[in-house]
């Protein structure tokens, strides 16, 4: 009843955009089972088995974070945040249909291509998301906005591979779940619109630098801030251990947990998300008593760890609880990374900073995803790799002990005693005091003609 409270209290555009992006998430991740599961299928009736095959695929899905998410980021600064979800998510709702109408009709290689357009469609429609919030919510609860949205991704984490597994082991086929990948996304479409205008400080109808200037701009913002270059490295580098463990997931729970059915894969999947659901849950409080860089290093180290346990184990209730643990550690690390982000990004700035950073750190998924894939190719090699990997996450969280995320995550403004976001005009270096009032940001959508003259354009 306080989860929905609270979130009631950050107004009812807030709601309608967290009810779209939860809907939509739930469509990731039915996708994230199968996806793999239509290679293997292909694979099977091909006679031609390859762990690097679902390593490509991934690595389709997510190098569009830096090939796309680079450059969308300045677009987002130019363009209406709410049409590009919503024209995002019909996208992704049309390539799924496709898939699984044509099952047993082509080959990986199709797979590979829509995976690739899937994949740049999600990069634009989460970087809007979270350039989205800060212009409907208060700053000082950033934090519990953005909980909310870790708190929904992690639990479609949790349904969504395992409604895909089941319905893969029932019909004997991923064709349904592929559909109701497509459904997922136009349902999410038509929920966005109730989201209203979002008006931003930006001017589209002044004269603009270059795409070219603007896209280093957001790059040099990041480099120059030392609390957003070390959260950026610092999702980087456990995502190059996510690629790999997400990209080859069926492998690992086959030949290194041995789990024997893909309903049994779903429910690894499920107590991951459901450990997921339970650090988005507690997130807001730890950060609150910690202070966000406190809680950051502290989450990785956690993932790091039980990561590294669980592959020493086998399908059984150990396994489960510490993949639980482990998503446990990616909540609270999530949830201030994101609020970092938006705090030292700027104003004018904040569609390009966040889809910079969220390019950057998104780059190694693809990496990960091709380097483990290679190295452990074989059955012999991958449980070797599985093991190795964790230890990556674990050297990053040592390091960010030394840095000043640890010790001084506000800078300046940081107020002695308190791990609360500042709330000054100072708070944030080049963002502007010219904030609105809680009431003006959950107030009725405006008329959607208004031109740029009338009001704020959308960041």
């Amino acid at each position: 009843m306080h989860f929905l409270s609270s979130m009631r209290s950050l107004g009812p555009r807030y709601v309608a955009l967290w009810v779209g992006q939860t809907i939509s998430q739930f469509g990731n991740y039915i996708a994230i089972i199968t996806v793999p599961l239509l290679i293997l299928h292909i694979q099977e009736a091909a006679g031609d088995a390859r762990t690097f095959d679902l390593a490509l695929a991934y690595a389709a899905d997510t190098a569009p974070t830096l090939i796309i998410g680079l450059i969308g980021g300045v677009l987002l600064d130019r363009i209406h945040l709410r049409p590009v979800m919503i024209a995002t998510d019909l996208l992704r709702a049309c390539a799924f249909f496709y898939l699984a109408a044509g099952v047993g009709s082509y080959g990986v290689g199709t797979v590979f291509a829509v995976a690739f357009i899937v994949g740049s469609m999600t990069t634009m429609f989460d970087a809007a998301l979270y350039a989205m919030i800060p212009a409907l919510v208060p700053k000082e609860r950033l934090t519990d906005a953005n909980s909310f949205v870790v708190f929904s991704i992690q639990a479609m984490f949790a349904l969504g591979p395992l409604i895909g597994g089941f319905l893969t082991f029932q019909f004997a086929s991923p064709a349904v779940g592929l559909f109701v990948n497509g459904v997922t996304f136009v349902i999410s479409a038509w929920t966005l619109k109730y989201v209203g205008r979002v008006s931003h400080h930006a001017d589209v109808t002044g004269e603009r630098p270059s795409v070219f200037s603007e896209f280093t701009a957001g790059i040099r913002q990041i480099w120059s801030e030392p609390r957003l270059r070390i959260s950026t490295i610092s999702a980087a580098v456990p995502n190059f251990v996510m690629g790999f463990m997400e990209a080859t997931f069926v492998i690992l729970a086959t030949v290194v947990l041995g789990a024997e059915t893909e309903a049994q894969i779903g429910i690894l999947f499920f107590f991951m998300g459901t450990g997921g659901i339970i650090g988005a849950l507690f997130a807001p409080r730890v950060t609150r008593v910690m202070g966000l860089g406190r809680a950051m290093t502290s989450g990785l180290a956690i993932a790091g760890v039980s990561l590294l346990i669980v592959m020493f184990t086998t399908y059984g209730i150990a396994a489960m609880l510490f993949l639980a643990l482990f998503m446990v550690g990616i909540s609270v690390l999530n949830i201030p990374l994101a609020t970092i982000r938006q705090i030292y990004a700027g104003e004018a700035m904040l569609g390009r900073v966040i889809s910079a950073a969220r390019a950057i750190g998104w780059a190694t998924l693809p990496l990960g995803a091709l380097v483990g894939g290679w190295l452990g190719n074989t059955e012999t090699t991958y449980p070797w790799i599985a093991r190795l990997f964790p230890l990556i996450p674990i050297a990053c969280a040592l390091w960010l002990f030394t840095t000043v995320i640890w010790t001084d995550t506000y800078g300046p403004d940081y107020r002695e005693g308190s791990h609360e976001a500042p709330k000054g005009p100072k708070a944030r270096e080049g963002a502007s005091s010219d904030r609105r009032s809680k009431d003006d940001r959950n107030e009725a959508p405006p008329d959607e003609n208004v031109s740029p003259d009338d009001s704020p354009v959308e960041n």
